[in-house]
């Protein structure tokens, strides 16, 4: 059986889930606070609607751009401890370890 890295370890699964609910509240607050530094410029500054909304966009992508980097690592240890899981599932051909994340067997 192929072990765990540290980093895969069942103790860090909170700290992942985590960070990929972060990801996703800040996608969705930075649509909002770009949206919202697009009207508060326009309203507040001499700067024409295209240049205040130029602003927010840039303000968008760099919540999104942070957002995507955070859901891609939560992602990425979720999806290679799977297949760590299932390699040990297929090696060691026990049902407890089947059983762990879902797969069954019917032969």
């Amino acid at each position: 059986m192929k072990k765990l890295p540290f980093y895969l370890n069942d103790s860090l699964v909170p700290f992942y889930r985590v960070v990929l609910v972060l990801a996703f509240l800040l996608s969705f607050s930075s649509m909002l606070v770009g949206a919202g530094f697009t009207i508060v410029t326009y309203i507040s500054s001499e700067l024409s609607f295209s240049a205040s909304l130029y602003q927010g966009f840039i303000l968008f992508l760099k919540g999104a751009a942070l957002s995507a980097l955070l859901g891609f690592t939560g992602f990425l240890a979720f999806w290679k401890r799977h297949q760590i899981m299932y390699e040990n599932c297929q090696d060691s051909h026990k049902q407890s370890d089947c059983n762990k994340i879902g797969f069954f067997t019917f032969a």
